[in-house]
């Protein structure tokens, strides 16, 4: 069956990221790549695979918003589901719970205007 998205995709050219997971805060962030990203929820690839117990938690992703690396949004999801990645690793779909009106409306305004990151 084919997996089938809820909303259209802005996407981040593969941009670096990192992100924790909330209840193993001990373990310190983890670089990621974020692929892509909508009001709903982020894509994620990591290095390895991610352990399948990771579904249903709650993570934080931090992402550079632009060129310069003194903006970055981070955001609280949960991991939804695991799958392969395309060129190894594992990708993580993250479901955004939680988001505060700015940041919103920053995610639907970067989805209308189509913006590249």
């Amino acid at each position: 069956m084919a997996l089938r998205r809820r909303v259209p995709r802005v996407s981040t050219e593969h941009r670096p990221g990192k992100y924790l997971v909330r209840d193993e805060q001990f373990s310190g962030w983890r670089e990621c790549v974020v692929l892509d990203l909508s009001h709903l929820g982020v894509g994620l690839q990591v290095v390895g695979e991610a352990h399948p117990e990771l579904i249903d938690r709650s993570i934080q992703v931090e992402v550079e918003v632009g060129e310069s690396s003194t903006t970055s949004l981070r955001l609280t999801g949960m991991v939804r589901n695991l799958s392969p990645g395309k060129r190894g690793g594992t990708r993580i779909g993250v479901e955004f719970i939680g988001l505060s009106e700015r940041e919103q409306a920053i995610l639907k305004t970067m989805e209308y205007l189509d913006v590249r990151w």
